[in-house]
């Protein structure tokens, strides 16, 4: 065989090599993002609902404090008379 031969299959298989290591660091790679994703949704979801029941809270204080307020005039007909 000639030299150059040798060379030719020796720079193919490093070639080979250097591809499946890619591929490897790929899967690896859309792992680490797909567990990321995974864990930003798992946050994002607490804290939707956090701030879900938040908002149901202030609903019901507003609800509250509308079935608190004495029957009479509304506001603006109030101020109309000042």
């Amino acid at each position: 065989m000639s030299k150059r031969f040798v060379k030719k299959e020796e720079v193919e298989r490093e070639l080979q090599e250097i591809f499946q290591l890619i591929q490897q660091v790929d899967e690896k790679m859309e792992k680490v993002i797909a567990e990321v994703i995974e864990e930003r949704y798992g946050q994002n979801k607490i804290q939707l609902d956090q701030l879900q029941e938040q908002l149901t809270n202030v609903e019901r204080q507003l609800h509250r404090a509308d079935a608190e307020r004495e029957p009479g005039l509304p506001l603006s007909s109030k101020l109309y008379f000042v």
